[in-house]
């Protein structure tokens, strides 16, 4: 899991372009009048908001909501949350790849982080790419990864966001963790969030 947000963190700062010389200032006017030069805004602004429109859900009562920053963590919030974590990992798991384990992965994952990400290719990227690293990671097979014993605590609560801590143990050998997973309540639910 590490290593995924190192090669996410690296991605991000290589499309970023750190540590590039920095460009000369720029006059702002000058900039902003050049780029709207013979642009139709209405057109543009009709079309963003018809492609917005159409990539992005409609909106339920609940959708539109924001958590209140304010709110504490209570123990049936805080249960919540371990159980989501805990069923992630045993849908992960799953010896078949049902329908209720791909939709159970896939619907706690966040909105924002599968936003381009069809189910299609969640299934491909899960079952087929990086279950089988992190197994050829952890040296072991499928069947024993699920005996493994699996631990979950929150580490720490800021909200809307929880940081859960996971480990995997046979026996008393540690064989994952621990890991850190971060969850965010999204839509009045918990969901897991990695992008």
């Amino acid at each position: 899991m590490k290593l995924i947000a190192l090669c996410l963190s690296l991605v991000v700062l290589l499309l970023a372009g750190c540590g590039g010389a920095s460009p000369a200032p720029l006059d702002i006017d000058a900039t902003v009048e050049a780029r709207v030069a013979g642009i139709n805004i209405d057109a543009t602004v009709e079309a963003r908001l018809e492609q917005a429109l159409t990539a992005v859900p409609t909106p339920t009562a609940t959708a539109t909501q924001v958590p209140p920053i304010d709110i504490e963590l209570n123990s049936a919030m805080e249960e919540e949350v371990l159980a989501l974590a805990n069923s992630r990992d045993a849908w992960f798991l799953a010896s078949y790849i049902t329908t209720e384990a791909l939709e159970g992965l896939y619907g706690s994952w966040s909105v924002i982080c599968r936003n381009e990400i069809s189910l299609a290719d969640y299934k491909v990227l899960v079952y087929e790419e990086l279950r089988p690293w992190l197994l050829r990671t952890l040296e072991m097979d499928l069947t024993v990864a699920q005996k493994a014993n699996r631990y979950y605590k929150v580490e720490s609560w800021s909200p809307p966001w929880a940081l859960v801590e996971q480990t995997w143990k046979l026996g008393d050998k540690i064989i994952l963790g621990p890991e850190h997973q971060l969850y965010l309540i999204e839509s009045g639910e918990w969901r897991y969030h990695d992008c």
